[in-house]
């Protein structure tokens, strides 16, 4: 599986299938090292960037993200898209 360093954390990447069951396009899910997952889907503003939201579970509402302000971009892998681009 490929990674991506944010910080000094480490995150196991997963690439999505296209599936048109889905509500959201989800493109590709980030496995942290303490079990979380943060969805990458297709910014409002930006189709070309990807965004990092946390999903919903029974627990907690909402969940901010360690990605604040970060924009994605995928080309031949996943990386951190410059904020000026």
């Amino acid at each position: 599986m490929e990674t991506i360093r944010f910080g000094r954390t480490a995150y196991l990447v997963e690439q999505v299938k296209e599936s048109d069951a889905s509500l959201l396009a989800v493109r590709f899910v980030l496995h942290g090292p303490r079990g979380r997952r943060y969805l990458l889907v297709p910014d409002t503003r930006r189709p070309d960037r990807l965004v990092a939201i946390a999903p919903m579970t029974h627990f907690s509402r909402f969940r901010p993200t360690p990605f604040g302000g970060v924009w994605f971009a995928a080309e031949k892998k996943l990386m951190i898209a410059p904020p000026d681009a």
